[in-house]
């Protein structure tokens, strides 16, 4: 099994618990953290954004611009399919910022095995 067949399994298994996540009933959180959210929101966006260009390279933008429009379609829906989330345009930002930070990963990790390996 090469990288990018692992990559695709690792893309499709965060993708799908992602979903899940994202549209599971939660009770609002009284931790007293305004930001654990959106730390949330950019760690999970960003794994599943760099799974996702590391399994299909030639597709990044795509991948991108399917994650993004996929991010606003969850925060839509938390609001239409579930009683305890509300939508949020704060955590569609933080999904941006996600996507944005993984492929600077992605590029950068290019750049670096280019440079090693030739």
């Amino acid at each position: 099994m090469n990288y990018k067949s692992i990559a695709t399994l690792i893309f499709i298994a965060c993708f799908t618990l992602l979903t899940y996540l994202l549209l599971m009933e939660m009770p609002p959180s009284n931790d007293g953290s305004v930001y654990k959210d959106k730390i949330q929101h950019i760690i999970a966006f960003g794994g599943v954004t760099f799974w996702g260009m590391m399994a299909f390279p030639a597709h990044r933008l795509a991948i991108a611009i399917g994650l993004t429009v996929f991010g606003a379609l969850m925060e839509v829906l938390q609001g239409v399919m579930t009683t305890t989330r509300q939508p949020s345009i704060y955590d569609w930002c933080a999904d941006l910022v996600g996507i944005v930070l993984a492929w600077m990963v992605v590029i950068l990790l290019q750049h670096w095995w280019k440079k090693r390996h030739g």
